[in-house]
């Protein structure tokens, strides 16, 4: 006589889901979002070029990234009306210094020119 067994394969469900946040740390494995690492699944097709701070948005199937949707760079702040006259007076004191270097035969440390740039900035604020 032949039985036959029925096999209840409870092989655990696929869970899917997407995540999005800020990459906090890289490595060759995976990456750290939210408090949690994801490692990359081996039948990912593509790993794109990913750097802490990026925000990253990536499927994710039983604990693994087998997809990834997008990944945006962050931008870099443009500097205030404040930084780019600072930078100018800077610009301007190495510009003086150097004229007056080949002119005259005196030689300007780093802090006098930093004293003359601040000097051009106070007076550029009045």
């Amino acid at each position: 006589m032949i039985k036959r067994i029925n096999s209840n394969s409870s092989a655990s469900p696929v869970s899917s889901e997407v995540i999005t946040g800020i990459v906090q740390q890289v490595n060759d494995r995976g990456i750290k979002v939210g408090d949690r690492w994801y490692n990359y699944s081996k039948f990912l097709a593509e790993k794109p070029s990913i750097a802490v701070n990026d925000t990253v948005k990536f499927a994710v199937s039983n604990g693994f990234i087998v997809n990834f949707i997008a990944v945006e760079k962050p931008t870099e702040p443009k500097p205030s009306e404040r930084e780019t006259q600072l930078l100018e007076a800077l610009r301007s004191a190495v510009k003086i210094a150097s004229t007056l270097e080949g002119e005259v035969s005196i030689k300007f440390s780093t802090q006098d020119i930093i004293k003359l740039a601040l000097t051009l900035f106070i007076q550029s604020d009045r």
